[in-house]
Order: structure tokens, then C-alpha cells, then sequence
């Protein structure tokens, strides 16, 4: 494979008093040499969106391992970026003397940013409007919760909590700006987090569309041209049609689209009425494999693939009119469906096998005929509870015959095959035998190898922890577990 680069040189540039450009330090990897003819692009807008947070690879990843990423993520396809600050257990950076958690993060996020504008990637900042600061948790303030209402919410329609509210943007846009990013796009969710059940705050669609419409003024004075989108996620029937109904009477072509949810297992998204000249896009979970159930997601059992319900959702959001997307990712584990989406929804590949061929060659390097060959090996992993490891492991020693074992993409499916082959030892029985404690130290020692030696992760939180690991026996070896707590221990 010959690889061609090309380097940004740094410039800086002062106009009006405000730094627009910022000198970007790191080269540009372009891959000249070995790109595929491009088609035409199935989708014009083809965002990754890929928040760093929860200890996840984005929030784990040095500026470096994740510029790299970035540069990838064009090499397949995409062309927007997009991260969210996930303010949870974060005090205040912009009045924390010291540098704690959210200002680490922020910076994180900062230089990210920068790369992925170097790599030629639209901004895009994604904003859950009244989810603060956990200093900003004062108890006067605090949102009244309910069923999707969760998180470090503050009341809206208190003037004071209002002020925070619009503070903290504007201290954001600001210092993003300062740091010579430039937003392309603003994309608020109406929850998760986010939200307030008090009565002042009822409807909450149009409160928030309110707080978004004052939140994208302050946006429009650092980040001239900016522009509306919205996250669908969650979003019943009647809020669609109340925020549609509202946005054409009070803010007609403010809401330039709404990434309308996909739920899980299916291909498409819903009709629900958009405010006119709004466009319907949507927001494509990349973290899961070809099924809902039973469950391979965010990463708990190593990398996933979806081979046939990408390019199927790919497909039918094409032909319901959809004009762009959004691809929702946890993670490293799913960057052979980050390949897929992109390289599928760019036009450079026609279907799934040449997305997989072409990775084979690029990061596996395989020629033609073991090429194929991996691409038929990884798509089996569409249903991985379906794949009989034993198999899977004896095709996949062949395959790395002679080649390197010790890249994180090879790697990552070398362990895959050990869990499920734990996994299905331990499904093999029905107590806690010795064998069968065996069985889940061993699923748990491959796990924590994935984490710690191949995606490099610390302290994983939220969805991505170990409590939430989609197995049937999760439950029932914990119990076992914290009943048998001190005849273990003495055993160790």
C-alpha cells in the first residue's frame, strides 16, 4: 500500500479583533495513492458523531491516537464531526481555579475539534440545553424529574437558572471560538439528558425550543453562519408536531433538519410531521451488531459489526427522502462499522463486501484472495451468538499467517473470539460449578485485556460499564458472586 501525505502548514489569521484560525499543528494523512474511484454520494451530510465520555475510547484517546481516527473517519467518508460535552460529575472550568475533570475535557475536546477541522470535517456541537455544571446543582434550581427527565438539570423557567443556563454557552462558544474552531452546527437534544416535568416547563418541547432560539443567538456572535439542527432521539408524536407547529409560526427555516431517531432493529425512521423547509435526516446507532436481541452494543463484547442492517437502513432512509445522517458511536470497537456507513453512504463503495475487502487490505494487509476471505470471516459477526468460535478461531489463525498480531484492529477480534467462546462454555451450564466460575474469570480477564491493552480505557462509566454487559448470567453470577464474597477471597 502506498501512502501519500500531504501538510496543513499552520497559519494564523486576525480579523475584526477576533482569532478565526488557529495554526493546526498536526499533518494531514490523505491516502491519495490508494483511494477507491468515488461514486456518487448516497447522503450530502455524513456525520460521525462521537462524544467523548463514560471512560469511553474517545474521552480515553490522546489528541494524537484520536486525530488519527479522525483521519480515517475522511478516509471513509465522513465529512461532519461532532462531540458533546458531557457535563456529569464536572464542576464549572471556567471558574474552577484548579484543573479538575471538566476543564481536562474541555481541552480534550478542544483539540479535537481543531483536528478534525485539519482533516477537513465540518464542526458540529451537540448540546443538551439545561443539563449544568454539578455545582450548578442548586437545590432552588433543580429540575423536577420524571420518566426520560434524568441527569444534572436545572429549571428553565427560573430566571436565575436561565442565566446559568445562557452563561455557560456563551463561555463555551467563546472559548471554542478563541481556540479557532468554528462551528458549523448547533444540535440541541431534547433529553437524555435534559428536561423538566414542572408545570412552568409544560410543554417542554416548546420551553426548550424557546432556550434553544436564545442559546443560537449567542452561538450566531462567535460562530457567524452557524447553523440549527436537532436530535430527534426520544421525541414522541405530539412533541414532533408541537415543535413543527411552533417553529413555522414563530421561527420559519430556523430548524434546518432534525435527525429523526432509528430505533433499535429497524432500518428507517418515522413520518412525523417537520417544520416546513426543515429536512429529515437521521440518527443511526453505529454501535450495535445486525440484531436488537439478543444484544452486542457498546463494545461489552468487543467489536461489532453490522454487515446487513447498515447498508439496509442505508438503503431505505434513501429512498424515504432522508438527505443526511448522523452515526451515533461509543467507541473504537465500532470502527469497522464506522467503514461500512461512510464508505457506503460517500459512494467510494457500492456494498459491503468491497467496504470489507478494502479494509482487509488496509489495515489487515491482505491481498485479493485473503482479502475476501476476511470479509467473509468478519461479516459472520453480524449475528455473533450464531458463530461457532471453534471455526471462527481456526479461519482467523489461518488468516493472520505471516502478518502482524499485535495491531488494536486485529487484536480486538482475536479476544472477540475468546468471549463468546467463554460465553458459550458458561450458557453450557446452569450452577455455579467450579468449571463455570472458571468460565466467567476468564470472560472477565478477556474483557479487561480488551479495555486496558486494546482500547486503553480507565474508568468506564454509565451504559459502557461492566454492570450493563447484555449476557443472561450476569445476574446470577453477581449474586453468586456477592454471596460467596469471602469464601472466594480466601481461595485467591
Amino acid at each position: 500500500m502506498t501512502i501519500v501525505r500531504a501538510y496543513v502548514t499552520p497559519k494564523h489569521l486576525l480579523a475584526g479583533g477576533i482569532l478565526m484560525l488557529i495554526g493546526l499543528l498536526a499533518p494531514l494523512s490523505v491516502y491519495a495513492a490508494d483511494a477507491a474511484p468515488a461514486g456518487e454520494p448516497l447522503f450530502a451530510h455524513r456525520g460521525l458523531y462521537a462524544p467523548g465520555h463514560f471512560g469511553n475510547s474517545y474521552e480515553a484517546m490522546g489528541e494524537r491516537e484520536m486525530r488519527a481516527i479522525l483521519e480515517e473517519a475522511v478516509y471513509w467518508g465522513f465529512n461532519r464531526y461532532g462531540d458533546w460535552f458531557d457535563t456529569i460529575d464536572c464542576s464549572d472550568p471556567f471558574v474552577d481555579p484548579l484543573y479538575n475533570m471538566g476543564g481536562a475535557l474541555w481541552d480534550r475536546k478542544k483539540a479535537n475539534f481543531r483536528s478534525a477541522q485539519a482533516a477537513g470535517l465540518k464542526c458540529d456541537l451537540i448540546i443538551t440545553p439545561n443539563h449544568v455544571y454539578v455545582d450548578q446543582c442548586r437545590p432552588d434550581l433543580l429540575a423536577k424529574k420524571g420518566k426520560r427527565v434524568f441527569g444534572q438539570l436545572i429549571c428553565p423557567s427560573k430566571p436565575e437558572a436561565r442565566a446559568i443556563i445562557l452563561r455557560n454557552y456563551e463561555n463555551l462558544f467563546a472559548d471554542l471560538a478563541k481556540a479557532g474552531v468554528h462551528l458549523a452546527g448547533l444540535w440541541p437534544c431534547l433529553y437524555d439528558y435534559g428536561g423538566c416535568t414542572c408545570e412552568a416547563c409544560q410543554p417542554w418541547i416548546l420551553t426548550f425550543a424557546k432556550l434553544c432560539k436564545e442559546i443560537d443567538a449567542i452561538a450566531l456572535e462567535h460562530h457567524p453562519g452557524i447553523e440549527m439542527h436537532f436530535l430527534g432521539w426520544w421525541w414522541s408524536d405530539e412533541e414532533h408536531r408541537q415543535f413543527a407547529e411552533w417553529a413555522e409560526a414563530e421561527a420559519p427555516g430556523w430548524a434546518r433538519s432534525i435527525a429523526m431517531y432509528v430505533p433499535y432493529g429497524e432500518t428507517d425512521v418515522s413520518d412525523e410531521k417537520l417544520p416546513a423547509d426543515c429536512e429529515r435526516r437521521a440518527f443511526i446507532h453505529n454501535g450495535y451488531a445486525d440484531t436488537a436481541s439478543p444484544r452486542d452494543i457498546y463494545g461489552h463484547l468487543g467489536p461489532v459489526i453490522a454487515p446487513e442492517r447498515l447498508p439496509q437502513t442505508l438503503t431505505t432512509l434513501k429512498g424515504h427522502g432522508v438527505t443526511g445522517f448522523m452515526a451515533y458511536s461509543e467507541g473504537n470497537y465500532e470502527d469497522v462499522n464506522r467503514a461500512i456507513l461512510a464508505g457506503i453512504s460517500s459512494g467510494r463503495f457500492a456494498a459491503v463486501d468491497e467496504v470489507l475487502r478494502a479494509y482487509a487490505q488496509r489495515y489487515f494487509h491482505a491481498d485479493g484472495e485473503s482479502a475476501a476471505a476476511w470479509a467473509a470471516w468478519l461479516k459472520q459477526w453480524g449475528r455473533p451468538y450464531e458463530v461457532d468460535t471453534a471455526q471462527a478461531r481456526a479461519e482467523f489463525e489461518r488468516l493472520c499467517e505471516g502478518m502482524p498480531r499485535d495491531d488494536w484492529r486485529v487484536r480486538q477480534w482475536d479476544l472477540k473470539i475468546e468471549l463468546f467462546r467463554r460465553h458459550a462454555a458458561i450458557m453450557s451450564e446452569e450452577t455455579w460449578t467450579e468449571a463455570r466460575l472458571a468460565n466467567a474469570e476468564a470472560f472477565w480477564a478477556t474483557r479487561e485485556k480488551l479495555e486496558r491493552e486494546v482500547y486503553g480505557l480507565g474508568v468506564i462509566r454509565h451504559g459502557l460499564a461492566k454492570p450493563y454487559t447484555p449476557v443472561p448470567w450476569m445476574k446470577s453470577w453477581s449474586d453468586y458472586v456477592a454471596q460467596h464474597a469471602e469464601e472466594m477471597a480466601a481461595d485467591m
